[in-house]
């Protein structure tokens, strides 16, 4: 039932595929890894409660892709169109670099990552590891779910993470930094994760 759930999360509703993808042998179009990602991205926003007063533009839902990405054109057949009665938004930002500059005090973003603060979703590549703490600082407190694909992603305040090495995409929650976000995710998406962090159990917190 687990892995039934998997792929009906994953390819329900619109499947995102490059279109005019060539088939193998026997007839079938192979999904490659980002194939797979996007498709995730996608259905994480059906599965996902933002505060009403998310609101980056009128009744748009924004998906930021941050770094090098390799999804070239998948999201293609889905951006425009509605989803959750919104319409759906995928933009790229590039690099992070582009939007820091050194200040006085240190690190100082520039004007241009308000930007990253109205995404709904913002995609972390792993070309951008090594700027990892300073993203999701730069997003802290705008609702922004954070989705990367490098192991430490969740330590350092990172929401979800495709856990990378692995042949399909696994996925890792981190609940309590959704909890912060003021992101509900649902139970549903949880329980298909292989790990979530979450706050201990109420029953726990008070034992000697």
């Amino acid at each position: 039932m687990r892995i039934k759930y998997l792929y009906f999360l994953v390819f329900a509703g619109i499947v995102l595929t490059v279109a005019g993808a060539s088939k193998d042998r026997a007839g079938n179009v192979p999904y490659n890894e980002y194939q797979i990602k996007a498709a995730f991205l996608y259905n994480f926003i059906k599965f996902t409660d933002w505060p009403a007063n998310k609101v980056a533009e009128p009744n748009t839902i924004i998906l930021g892709l941050l770094g090098e990405h390799k999804f070239k054109d998948m999201f293609d057949v889905v951006k425009n169109k509605p989803v959750k009665n919104q319409k759906f938004i995928v933009r790229s930002f590039g690099k992070f670099s582009q939007y820091i500059r050194n200040g006085e005090n240190g690190l100082k973003l520039t004007q241009e990552a308000e930007q990253l603060k109205k995404c709904h979703i913002l995609f972390v590549c792993d070309s951008e590891w090594a700027h990892t703490r300073e993203i999701i600082e730069a997003v802290k407190g705008y609702n922004v779910l954070t989705v990367g694909e490098t192991g430490e992603f969740l330590e350092l305040g990172g929401i979800i993470t495709f856990i990378p090495g692995t042949e399909k995409p696994v996925f890792e929650i981190n609940n309590i930094a959704a909890k912060l976000a003021k992101i509900q995710i649902n139970s549903r998406v949880l329980r298909l994760a292989k790990r979530v962090i979450d706050e201990p159990a109420a029953e726990t917190q008070h034992k000697p």
